[in-house]
């Protein structure tokens, strides 16, 4: 299992429109006050299906300007 933390930054006057369709992807979604907007956190099966994820329902939302993912790790 692969647990993702992905930052996100909505472009100007769009935080609500990405808000709510992060909401879709079945994954938690945490609005933020700060250099981010929200904080994605999602499992995945492996990293592949995980980087699928990211660039296929997260990056591709309209609005989102800006991702930096974070890759849980075991320790």
């Amino acid at each position: 299992m692969v647990k993702t933390f992905t930052l996100v930054n909505a472009e100007v006057g769009r935080a609500r429109d990405v808000y709510a369709e992060l909401k879709k992807i079945g994954a938690e979604v945490h609005p933020l006050f700060g250099e981010f907007d929200f904080i994605v956190m999602a499992d995945s099966p492996d990293l592949r299906s995980a980087a699928a994820k990211i660039l296929e329902k997260i990056q591709s939302v309209k609005g989102v300007a800006r991702t930096r993912t974070l890759v849980g790790a075991e320790l």
